[in-house]
């Protein structure tokens, strides 16, 4: 099942990703066409504060045209980043908090049919504020918001939350309470 690249295309590229457009060979012999994104990678993070209030922020964001309330994540800075140190920088940016306590989840790959993104999912417990956080990215608008266990259900339940990342995040979270 495997395509080989019998030609690749480099067509747009900016600071967070790279268009491609390759010619590939499939396994019957026929050539094809993929375009797809090149990414460097990102993290997610679902904070939790040292008295057990779930952080969630919410942001504008434009290919949807909506706010979204969502767990704090970013893109790598490049592509030797390591996920844990780009995890607790985009929560102490988007969140002002900080953590001894970060836990990886799992890797999650959210558009599989156009792009190499990938996702590293963390749980941060115990988070504490801190006075001097570093400053946010000048083309964010966060918001953060603090939730306890019962008002996340009710947010998964009315269906206030629909990114994929933060569902995953939150169930996982809401599994292990159960055990």
């Amino acid at each position: 099942m495997k395509e080989k690249t019998k030609s690749s295309k480099k067509v747009y590229e900016c600071s967070f990703m790279e268009l491609y457009e390759d010619q590939v060979i499939l396994s019957n012999k026929k050539i094809s066409e993929r375009v797809y994104v090149k990414h460097p990678g990102a993290a997610a993070i679902l904070p939790i504060t040292t008295d057990h209030k779930i952080i969630l922020v919410k942001q504008y964001r434009y290919p949807i045209g909506m706010e979204n309330l969502e767990v704090p994540a970013g893109k790598k800075d490049d592509l030797n980043e390591d996920s844990l140190l780009c995890a607790k920088r985009e929560l102490e940016e988007e969140t002002g908090h900080i953590t001894s306590e970060m836990i990886f989840i799992n890797r999650i790959y959210p558009c599989v049919g156009y792009s190499n993104e990938y996702i590293d999912l963390f749980i941060a417990k115990n988070c504490v504020k801190i006075d001097h956080p570093k400053a946010m990215d000048e083309d964010e608008n966060i918001e953060t918001f603090f939730y306890t266990i019962d008002e996340v259900k009710m947010l998964l339940k009315t269906n206030q939350i629909n990114d994929g990342k933060t569902l995953l995040l939150l169930q996982h979270y809401l599994l292990d309470e159960l055990k």
